[in-house]
């Protein structure tokens, strides 16, 4: 009996501690997200491929439509910054897009709330998780 009680306090003690990890686990920025600034005067959709280190970009408004596919990124837990890789590149997308512009971009995400921040200096984009139906519905 002893040694019952035994195994089955080791396994409750293994099980909280598997349960603390979990839930200790911070998110990473994964799927569809959708955002706009002034009321839709300039919108963004994002969807990252974690897994890859891609992403898709969409943005439109502000005399601006683009559409870059495949941005190769990476993403710091510590800082919780987005690097684009190709971002001064200008035969890249989003590189061509941002020295024709002038514009910088900062990508940070908040992993607990689920948000990505897109600031292009003079505007920000707060991109929260969209549902398939309207990620797919304003696509450009």
């Amino acid at each position: 009996m002893k040694h019952i009680l035994r195994a089955v306090a080791a396994a409750a003690a293994v099980t909280a501690t598997l349960a603390i990890l979990l839930i200790l686990k911070e998110r990473v920025p994964d799927g569809p997200y959708c955002g706009s600034y002034a009321s839709d005067l300039l919108t963004g959709k994002l969807n990252v491929k974690y897994a890859m280190g891609l992403f898709d970009l969409s943005l439109k408004g502000l005399g601006m439509k683009l559409n870059c596919t495949d941005e190769k990124f990476t993403y710091d837990t510590g800082t919780h910054h987005l690097t684009v890789l190709n971002i001064k590149d200008p035969k890249d997308c989003i590189g061509a897009a941002m020295n024709s512009s002038g514009l910088a971009l900062d990508a940070t995400y908040d992993p607990y709330s689920d948000i990505i921040t897109l600031d292009f200096s003079f505007v920000k984009i707060v991109c929260k998780k969209c549902g398939a139906l309207s990620y797919f519905r304003g696509a450009f």
